[in-house]
């Protein structure tokens, strides 16, 4: 028996939510007519002035480690998340999911010797574009992650800039097809941990 689910992200989302608004459906005309062009000035007038910058490192939320390869490689660089208004409006987060990422994200800066770090709201790809180009950064970075909003965003950052994705470190091989997520734990458990943790069946005699 197939399963119905095997494809890549972008083809189950149109699959399964045509027609939806979820976060990687078309705009509707109405919204579309609502949007406002930015530009370098605008990016300017509402931050203030911003220190130069040849590089422009993405942090997306499956990217918010101070470890993260992208941010590693580019210790000189500007930072920026930007919370994602078209995909939020669609699909509102709880607000402890808000919290935590807030959190999240001011712990990071803390960490960072960056100079410029920057928290900003709208359409991902618009606003990493028109703050590149407001610092005068030729490159975008951000690590690598399966999430269609990342992939989708990576497509449009490389109409106008170039683009340089890290790749994120492999934690634990597996060669096999696991059956049950306890069996997959148990033999990558070691690599990730650097331990082998108590058997779940012993925790709970």
């Amino acid at each position: 028996m197939k399963c119905p689910f095997e494809a890549d992200y972008p083809t189950l989302q149109h699959r399964l939510f045509t027609g939806s608004s979820a976060p990687m459906a078309t705009p509707t005309p109405a919204a579309e007519s609502k949007r406002v062009e930015l530009s370098a000035t605008d990016i300017v007038k509402r931050l203030g002035p911003l220190p130069p910058a040849s590089d422009l490192v993405w942090v997306h939320d499956a990217a918010m480690s101070w470890e993260d390869p992208a941010l590693k490689a580019n210790p000189e660089a500007a930072v920026a998340f930007v919370f994602d208004e078209p995909a939020l409006r669609a699909e509102p987060w709880a607000y402890h999911r808000l919290a935590f990422v807030l959190e999240g994200l001011e712990d990071l800066f803390e960490h960072l010797l960056n100079p410029t770090k920057l928290v900003l709201v709208g359409d991902p790809a618009e606003q990493l574009a028109v703050l590149a180009n407001a610092l005068g950064a030729s490159t975008v970075h951000f690590s690598e992650h399966p999430n269609p909003t990342v992939l989708e965003t990576a497509i449009q950052l490389q109409k106008g800039s170039k683009v340089i994705v890290h790749s994120r470190p492999v934690f634990a091989e597996y060669s096999q097809e696991p059956k049950r997520f306890s069996r997959y734990w148990e033999l990558v458990a070691p690599q990730v941990l650097g331990y082998r943790p108590k058997s779940a069946k012993r925790m709970h005699q």
